[in-house]
C-alpha cells in the first residue's frame, strides 16, 4: 500500500496529481483545506490537501486486470449475482486493508514521534504568536501611538493569548486593552443644586477653542434648551473677542470680556441665574511664563466646576508633552482633542490619556458650529489605532 499527500490550487488540480502519479485505480483517503505555515500563510488563500492511496500489488497487474472502475454497474442486471458479491468482496477487502494501514502509520507517529512533533508545534505556534505581535506593534506606531506605549499595550495583549493566537484573537485582545486605557469619556455634568455650572477652556493657541465653546453652547442652547452665559478672556486676540461676540450674537447669548481675575469674578456673578457658563482664555504658548501666570490667576478667579485642556490632534508627541508641563498647575482637568478631521492617525489621543491619566471628553470633527462635536468615541478610536485589520476584517 502506498499513500502519498498532495497540496494545490483547488481540488481539481490536486486530483489530476493524484492521477499522474498513482493512477487512476488511486483511492482518495481525505481531502481539506490547509493554509501555508508561518505569518504569511495567515493572509495567503487556503490550498487544498488530498490524501491518497494506491495498492502497488493492484497498480503493478494494472494490464492484466481490468480497472475497479471498469467493473460492471451493481445495478447491471447482465452481471451475475455472484460475480456482483466477489466484486464487492474484493472493494470491502481493499478498503478495510487501507484502514488497518492507516492505523499502524498513526499509531506509529504518536507513539515514536510525538516529542519531536509537539516541540516543532511549539516552536511554530511561538513564532507565529511572536510574528503577530509585531505585526500590530509596527501598526500602532505607524498610527502614531508612542513606541514605548505601543510596546506595553502589545506585550500586554500577548500574555493574555495562548501560543497558538493568530491575528484575529490578538486584534480583540488589544481592542480590549485600548478601550480599557481610553477609558469611558466624561462630559459637561449636570447641576444638581440649581447654580449654573462654570466650565472654562484652557489650551494653546490655534488650537480651536474659541469655535469650540461656541458649539458647546449651541447644543445646549438649541438641543438641551438650557440657558446659557458666555466669558472671554481672550484679550490677547481682537479677533477671537469679535469672532464669540458674534456667535452670541447670531444665538441671542450674553456674553462678557474680561481682563483681570476681579472682572472674572464679577462676570461669573452676573451670570448667576444661567444654567452653563462657558468661559474662553488666551491661547498661551508654553514658552510664555508671563502669560500662564496671569492664566494661573485666571482659572482661580473663575471658580471653575470644570476644566477642559483643548489640544489638536495634529499636535506633535514632542510639542504635547511640552505643553502638558506648561499647563502642570492645573489641578484636574479633561481632555478635549479638536482637528481630528484633519488627521488620518489618533495615536496622540491614547498618548496623552495614556500619559497624564485624566478623562477625554469631546472631540471636535470640522469648522461647523454646532455640528462638528461629538463625544470621544473609543470604539472608533480603538479601531484608527489598531488599523485596517479591525476597519475592513482579515483580507
Amino acid at each position: 500500500m502506498k499513500i502519498r499527500r498532495y497540496v494545490a490550487k483547488n481540488t481539481q488540480e490536486a486530483i489530476l496529481k493524484v492521477k499522474m502519479d498513482l493512477g487512476s485505480e488511486a483511492l482518495i483517503l481525505n481531502t481539506r483545506k490547509v493554509r501555508k505555515k508561518g505569518l504569511l500563510g495567515l493572509f495567503s488563500k487556503p490550498m487544498t490537501e488530498v490524501l491518497a492511496a494506491v495498492d502497488e500489488y493492484s497498480r503493478k497487474t494494472a494490464l492484466a486486470e481490468p480497472a475497479i472502475s471498469n467493473y460492471p454497474s451493481l445495478s447491471d442486471p447482465a452481471a451475475g449475482s455472484d460475480e456482483k458479491e466477489e466484486k464487492i468482496t474484493i472493494l470491502e477487502n481493499k478498503i478495510s486493508g487501507i484502514e488497518e494501514t492507516l492505523r499502524k502509520l498513526c499509531e506509529k507517529v504518536l507513539n515514536e514521534g510525538r516529542p519531536a512533533a509537539a516541540a516543532a508545534v511549539a516552536d511554530e505556534s511561538k513564532n507565529l504568536k511572536s510574528g503577530v505581535s509585531e505585526v500590530f506593534y509596527n501598526n500602532l506606531v505607524k498610527n502614531e501611538v508612542d513606541p514605548e506605549i505601543a510596546r506595553k499595550v502589545v506585550n500586554a495583549a500577548t500574555a493574555r493569548l495562548p501560543a497558538s493566537a493568530g491575528a484575529s484573537e490578538m486584534a480583540a485582545q488589544l481592542s480590549g486593552i485600548i478601550a480599557g486605557l481610553l477609558g469611558k469619556p466624561e462630559t459637561i455634568k449636570e447641576s444638581n443644586d440649581g447654580k449654573p455650572v462654570t466650565v472654562i477652556f484652557v489650551g494653546p493657541t490655534g488650537v480651536g477653542k474659541t469655535t469650540t465653546l461656541a458649539k458647546i453652547a449651541a447644543n445646549y442652547l438649541l438641543n438641551r434648551k438650557k440657558s446659557v452665559g458666555l466669558i472671554t478672556a481672550d484679550t490677547y486676540r481682537i479677533a477671537a473677542v469679535e469672532q464669540l461676540k458674534t456667535y452670541a450674537e447670531i444665538l441671542g447669548i450674553p456674553v462678557s470680556v474680561v481682563y483681570t481675575p476681579v472682572e472674572m469674578k464679577e462676570a461669573v456673578a452676573l451670570y448667576s441665574d444661567k444654567d452653563l457658563i462657558l468661559i474662553d482664555t488666551a491661547g498661551r504658548s508654553q514658552k510664555n511664563k508671563a502669560q500662564f501666570e496671569e492664566l494661573k490667576a485666571l482659572v482661580a478667579a473663575s471658580g471653575a466646576d470644570e476644566v477642559y485642556l483643548v489640544l489638536s490632534a495634529t499636535t506633535s508627541l514632542k510639542n504635547c508633552r511640552e505643553i502638558l508641563k506648561s499647563y502642570s498647575f492645573l489641578n484636574d482637568y479633561k481632555l478635549l482633542f479638536t482637528k481630528t478631521d484633519e488627521t488620518p492617525v489618533l495615536g496622540i489621543i491614547l498618548n496623552i490619556r495614556y500619559m497624564t491619566g485624566k478623562s477625554l471628553s469631546y472631540i471636535t470633527t470640522g469648522q461647523s458650529v454646532p455640528d462638528d462635536i461629538e463625544t470621544a468615541n473609543v470604539d472608533k478610536i480603538t479601531k484608527n489605532l489598531i488599523g485596517s485589520y479591525l476597519r475592513d476584517g482579515p483580507g
